[in-house]
């Protein structure tokens, strides 16, 4: 491809999409331009051809382009694409970013309400004075629900148990209710969520990443709960997301690899907790949460405990690579390589090796769906 130091033509943009994979028409080009779109920039005029305009695209605009591409695999939804772009580094108005966020929520707020108000219908209850009734009855059902889109049951817990911290996490996260809580029920969520191994398992000699009360996720409902998300976004100003906009990056991108590559050394995918968090990459829908729960966690001075986890989870991409980079050695060369090795670290590298090699160190958006 040849490049103009003035810009991309869209000849050139079509076939970089094509080289990458993916078939891109004229007509789909003008939609991704479009004002109602808005998921790639639009060109400008250049010197003239002879008689004929020639019109540019920003340089840059072609990996813009496979990189949307490629997150289509996993979603079309426009306000979730933005953001993802923007995430990537692409130019995207950071006005754009607020406004897709905020329908995001918004459309999340009302179909939990919508929801709310056809089980209390369904159960004859009145969706005012019934509504904990009517909670309790949708907890139940998600609580017992099992299959591809029910919550995951990675530590044992009754079902009575199960329906009850199903409950206390929708109220206080989803409805943003205030409650009297104890340590107890925290503890209870904390093993329906799957995270309490994380109080318990070292890794590499580090301490347990679980510390302190349970009940601390509790308190954060009042920053990261769906209304209170819904109400940062509205005041949130370009420089607070533009802050948060790498830390979100590096928490989407990187920590669920980290959570992967743990599973995979230790051979248990919830060794430290953490097998929820390993699949967060597979739904790019979680970033529409992950912004103003970050800029909410910003807000209430975590900013430092945000960097300290941005700062450890740098070395991993680069590590992932290399261990990517190890497929393509003669399988008698990784064995001289691993020899000498402590037994440990040779287990080790050969889980990490089956884990890229099953592709569950490759990264969004390329990681499959």
């Amino acid at each position: 491809m040849s490049v103009d130091p003035a810009g991309i033509e869209s000849e050139d943009l079509l076939q970089a999409a094509a080289a990458a994979g993916y078939p891109v028409s004229e007509r789909m080009l003008e939609e991704f331009r479009s004002r109602t779109q808005g998921l790639l920039s639009r060109p400008h005029r250049g010197a003239n051809r002879g008689r004929r305009p020639v019109w540019l695209y920003p340089l840059g605009a072609e990996r813009q382009l496979v990189s949307l591409m490629r997150w289509r695999e996993h979603t079309k939804d426009l306000n979730v694409l933005r953001v993802l772009l923007w995430l990537d580094g692409f130019p995207i108005a950071t006005s754009a970013v607020r406004e897709s966020v905020s329908a995001s929520l918004s459309t999340l707020t009302q179909t939990l309400e919508r929801g709310l108000e056809a089980e209390a219908s369904r159960r004859g209850l009145d969706p005012a004075s019934e509504r904990e009734a009517a909670l309790n009855s949708i907890a139940s059902a998600l609580a017992a629900r099992r299959g591809p889109n029910a919550l995951p049951r990675l530590v044992r817990v009754t079902a009575s148990e199960r329906t009850s911290a199903v409950e206390l996490l929708l109220r206080l996260f989803a409805f943003g209710e205030t409650l009297d809580t104890t340590e107890e029920e925290a503890a209870t969520v904390e093993k329906v969520l799957g995270v309490s191994p994380g109080r318990r398992q070292r890794v590499n000699g580090a301490g347990p990443w679980l510390v302190g009360p349970a009940q601390d996720l509790f308190d954060a409902a009042q920053f990261i709960s769906v209304p209170r998300m819904a109400e940062t976004l509205v005041d949130a100003t370009d420089v607070e997301l533009e802050s948060a906009r790498q830390l979100v990056a590096m928490l989407f991108r990187f920590l669920p690899l980290v959570a992967r590559m743990i599973g995979a050394v230790f051979d248990n995918d919830n060794y430290a907790g953490l097998e929820g968090v390993g699949l967060l990459d597979e739904h790019p829908e979680f970033v529409m949460l992950l912004v103003p729960m970050v800029v909410g966690m910003i807000r209430a001075g975590w900013q430092e405990n945000l960097d300290t986890i941005a700062t450890a989870l740098e070395p991993f991409p680069a590590l992932a690579a290399e261990i990517r980079r190890v497929l393509d050695l003669p399988a008698n060369e990784v064995g001289r390589n691993l020899e000498g090795q402590p037994a440990a670290v040779q287990r080790h590298a050969r889980l990490l090796i089956d884990a890229a090699v099953d592709g569950k160190l490759d990264q969004a958006p390329h990681r499959k769906p």
